[in-house]
């Protein structure tokens, strides 16, 4: 009994050694994502990777980062983690307060080398302010790939010992973006020079990518609904230019597109942004494959 009773002891020692291990080493090996795309495409690019670990920053229901304010726990996260992945382009405004947290954070900013456009606010171009620099980037498949190449760059400096891997999956990944975008592509020949109005101003890349020509963006939160006025204009403006959509978010909880199209007999069509949803590796593209459905019933 003695024996088996030490030999009992013996295994839970090592099994509780062998869980301080993973656990200092997943402190040691842990990649923050700031939000759900650039999450996605660390969760691609690290695949099986077994000593490495990814999380998501900001909660994957929390959308854009322009007014994120940082947690308790986010805090926690970054004084863990060795590498913080982030869109960039402006997105994270937290950004300059990181390294007061964690002094030998790594920062990975996926938008190195994406040009950037110009967001088209209906608020904006009607108070005079100047047009921000829009930085929904991961909207265009093109410049997806570019973040997966910046991330995957950065992953193997961070973790040398693991590039071969990165780059194997990486590969893997942009064969599936390849397919993506021949899809866009297609989708292009069908909605060239087409104007719409949208609801949000995360489109602005999708659009370029398949030839939408956006007029005019209205922004809920950047002044509240648009007048009776405005909305009268935007109706004039909507007959004078042909206008073929009126694109909203899955969250949009506005009026003035029901309005807009009651008024002018202009369809809504509800794009998503890419900005939360569930921890699969194909989640990217799922979403993305359904918007350009929705985008070919645009006539």
């Amino acid at each position: 009994m003695k024996k088996i009773v030490s030999c009992l002891l013996g295994v839970c020692i090592l099994f509780l050694s062998g869980c301080a291990a993973v656990k200092g080493e997943e402190k040691k090996n842990l990649v923050a994502a700031s939000f759900y795309p650039v999450y996605i495409f660390t969760l691609n690019i690290t695949d099986g990777v077994e000593d490495v670990f990814v999380e998501c920053l900001a909660e994957q229901s929390t959308g854009c980062l322009h007014d994120y304010t940082l947690t308790a726990k986010d805090a926690r996260l970054i004084s863990d983690c060795k590498v913080l992945v982030v869109n960039g382009a402006g997105m994270e405004g937290f950004i300059g307060d990181l390294h007061d947290i964690n002094e030998t954070l790594r920062v990975v900013d996926s938008s190195e080398g994406v040009e950037l456009h110009c967001s088209h606010s209906h608020h904006e171009e009607h108070s005079g302010h100047h047009h921000a620099e829009n930085s929904h980037i991961w909207m265009s498949v093109d410049n997806a790939m570019k973040q997966v190449e910046n991330i995957t760059a950065g992953l193997c400096e961070a973790f040398p010992e693991h590039r071969e891997a990165f780059l194997t999956n990486a590969q893997e990944y942009m064969q599936r973006l390849e397919l993506l975008k021949a899809d866009v592509s297609a989708v292009k020949s069908q909605l060239r020079g087409v104007s719409i109005i949208t609801f949000h101003d995360a489109y602005i890349y999708l659009a370029e990518d398949v030839g939408l020509e956006i007029i005019s963006t209205l922004e809920a939160d950047e002044g509240g609904e648009p007048s009776a006025g405005e909305l009268a204009h935007l109706c004039n403006e909507i007959r004078e230019n042909n206008i073929k959509a009126l694109v909203t978010e899955p969250e949009y909880n506005g009026t003035a597109a029901e309005v807009l199209a009651r008024e002018t007999g202009v369809k809504i069509y509800v794009l998503n942004p890419v900005l939360k949803g569930e921890s699969s590796k194909t989640a990217y593209e799922d979403i993305m494959y359904k918007n350009l459905e929705i985008l070919k019933a645009v006539k």
